[in-house]
């Protein structure tokens, strides 16, 4: 039987992602619980060294008249997905972090010279690792929120609507946030029953410790920060079934 997932990134990405999934035998159930919205801040003063993004929001969000005096600097990314849109939007040297924030400012540490001063472009929402660690280290870091994350709220009764007929067989999340909301609904909508058989794929174990309300979840923690890691995690479900 195919399984049903419950996709909970916000649009656009989560069609993609839906996408993905049917093109593998998964039906998806889309659920955005977080929306981007773009900040538009204005260019950054001083010069720079280095640019780095953590998540491809901030590179698909930020103005072209802001890269553009960048797109000559090495750019430092943390996963695939980011590394593409920094390539998408002309960075030519790009690095790619396979792990978090706090393991791409090691990467940095050993090979930009020591004092460098970075961009880090990034969300208002965020973990603090990258940043602390790179300023334990001495790099300069000026920090530009291109984006902000908010969370998407949903009636009782649309709830019902969507999920109550449906078998989730597996849920999901990418972010604190998303897990975080996800918990509210349920305890607000008194859906825990839905999700008892669910099991749970997220990005980190930070995002999973966030999921409350529901009796001993299942649940399966990514070997990397990044959507290939959830299909490997599902593509491994397929195996056992």
């Amino acid at each position: 039987m195919e399984k049903t997932v419950l996709v909970t990134r916000p649009l656009p990405a989560a069609t993609r992602t839906a996408d993905r999934l049917r093109a593998q035998g998964y039906v998806p159930l889309l659920l955005p619980l977080t929306e981007i919205v773009p900040l538009n801040p204005a260019s950054p003063e001083g010069t720079f060294n280095a640019l780095v993004a953590t998540s491809a929001n901030a590179l698909a969000h930020a103005s072209d008249a802001l890269l553009a005096p960048y797109l000559q600097l090495p750019c430092f990314t943390v996963g695939e997905a980011t590394a593409d849109a920094a390539r998408a939007r002309g960075f030519e040297t790009v690095t790619t972090g396979d792990g978090d924030g706090e393991s791409l400012a090691q990467t940095i540490v050993e090979e930009l010279c020591s004092g460098a001063s970075i961009l880090y472009l990034t969300g208002r929402v965020r973990s603090p690792g990258f940043e602390r660690a790179v300023a334990k280290a001495g790099f300069p870091c000026a920090s530009l929120a291109i984006y902000d994350t908010i969370s998407v709220s949903y009636t009782t009764e649309f709830l019902i609507k969507t999920l109550g007929s449906r078998n989730i067989d597996c849920c999901l999340l990418y972010s604190q946030m998303s897990s975080d909301v996800l918990s509210t609904l349920i305890k607000a909508a008194r859906l825990a029953e839905l999700f008892d058989k669910t099991l749970f794929l997220c990005l980190s174990r930070r995002i999973a410790d966030g999921l409350k309300g529901l009796n001993a979840p299942s649940i399966g923690i990514a070997r990397r920060p990044d959507e290939d890691a959830l299909f490997d995690l599902l593509a491994g479900l397929q195996g056992d079934g």
